[in-house]
């Protein structure tokens, strides 16, 4: 939930340009103010988010932080009149998006995540069977996650879960925020970098507790109470 320490709950967004290639700002994070570009193209980079609607239109695009990598940011509307921005930091809900040739604008609420659905349910329920057996196991994660792989860490298994699930992979995905928010009450009082690779290689986790992990965030998934005390809801 960074990007809500970083932000006001409501942040609002205008872009400008040639159609095609917007540029623009949400205004001040932390003690900067971003610039961003976004550009229409077709189907979601990150992967399906849902699987009972396409979504109408998707933009794709950069944010730059001075000293900071460029990160990529996605923004996707559907004809239900919902909509989602995808950033480094979460998948956060868009109300009152207004496009036209050359302008765009939207608020997004940085102070929830938008919350599962059944494209992560899927997700996880995947990743139980790509991580099946202790023998699969990888106690050793880098966070690099290689085509062919033959064992798996708790995040390599998330992530290739996402890419059969989806066809396309994003770590901040809910279905991931969801296991990081259990592995970190799990961890709490450890000092761990990386939440998943950090508690994947402890010595002190077993496999029991990898698989229970999987199990508890199935249901967390089903649990409306649990899932806004940890900062996921939809947009009113």
């Amino acid at each position: 939930m960074i990007l809500a320490l970083l932000l006001a709950a409501v942040q609002h967004c205008t872009f400008a340009g040639p159609p095609g290639h917007l540029m623009g700002s949400c205004g001040q994070i932390g003690d900067q103010i971003p610039k961003m570009t976004l550009a229409s193209r077709v189907g979601e980079l990150g992967g399906v988010w849902r699987k009972d609607a396409t979504p109408r239109d998707v933009w794709a695009g950069e944010m730059t932080d001075a000293g900071y990598p460029d990160a990529p940011i996605e923004l996707e509307a559907y004809g239900d009149g919902s909509a989602m921005l995808r950033a480094v930091y979460g998948w956060f809900p868009v109300t009152n998006l207004a496009v036209s040739p050359s302008n765009l604008t939207f608020d997004v609420d940085t102070s929830r995540e938008v919350p599962p659905n059944d494209v992560d349910r899927a997700i996880v329920v995947r990743a139980q069977t790509i991580l099946s057996s202790p023998a699969v196991w990888n106690r050793a994660d880098n966070r690099k996650c290689p085509d062919g792989a033959s064992s798996w860490s708790i995040y390599c298994a998330m992530i290739d879960a996402t890419k059969d699930t989806t066809g396309g992979s994003d770590h901040r995905r809910p279905a991931m925020e969801v296991v990081r928010e259990l592995i970190e009450t799990r961890s709490a009082g450890r000092s761990y970098d990386h939440r998943l690779m950090d508690y994947n290689n402890d010595p002190r986790t077993t496999f029991a507790e990898v698989t229970s992990a999987f199990r508890e965030a199935l249901q967390r998934m089903d649990d409306a109470a649990w899932l806004a005390a940890h900062g996921f809801a939809p947009a009113p």
